[in-house]
């Protein structure tokens, strides 16, 4: 199982010091569920796996349905134009714009083999559009480099500035775009595919 590939994978994992958005590593933690958080005074990152009471556009909670509000991936909340940067070698595997309200914006799916028998891919939500120009399937970038730069509210859905980091274990066809969140009663299944990124990004001392 895939899964399983991972978290053996992950656990002997020793940090390299790459920030996916520079000063990362000094952010401010905790709970983010605020539409109005605000970026350039100090750097703030989480909400993995939080229930989160702003998802209330159509995208999320059609009428008569289960609305969509568990987060699947880690925010990183800094200024628009900060760079975002791959913490692993990668090829690019989708790029889209997300314009829905409330939706990603510009964005970028990469592919990663960090060893034989186990390939995942991350999601780079938030981005402004000219990270996407030129930009192919196939691409490579080595660990560290810039992929990428944050967008304006204006470019990313509506959101304040910030980058949505997600990892995705099963991506079957989906090409730059995947759930960023998910209803409640399916937590489980989509927690299990969509890993905390936390350790990745080196956010934690394990």
């Amino acid at each position: 199982m895939k899964r399983a590939a991972f978290d053996s994978w992950i656990a002997t994992l020793r940090s390299t010091g790459i920030e996916v958005v520079p000063g990362l590593h000094k952010a401010l933690p905790g709970k983010i569920d605020a539409p109005d958080v605000k970026s350039g005074e100090a750097i703030r990152a989480g909400g993995y796996g939080e229930d989160r009471s702003i998802y209330t556009q159509t995208l999320f909670a059609p009428e008569g349905e289960e609305p969509r509000t568990i987060h699947l991936g880690i925010d990183v909340f800094a200024p628009a134009g900060a760079e975002v940067i791959t913490p692993l070698n990668a090829r690019v595997h989708s790029s889209r714009i997300n314009d829905a309200a409330g939706d990603y914006g510009p964005t970028i799916i990469l592919e990663h083999t960090p060893i034989a028998g186990l390939t995942f891919h991350t999601l780079y939500g938030h981005l402004d559009r000219d990270s996407l120009k030129g930009l192919k399937p196939g691409t490579a970038f080595m660990a560290g480099e810039k992929i990428a730069e944050l967008g304006t509210k204006r470019e990313n859905g509506g959101w304040p500035p910030h980058l949505h980091f997600q990892i995705i274990l099963e991506i079957g066809s989906a090409k730059g775009d995947y759930p960023g969140v998910c209803k409640r009663s399916e937590a489980e299944r989509w927690l299990a595919i969509c890993p905390d990124p936390a350790k990745l990004l080196g956010l934690t001392k394990s």
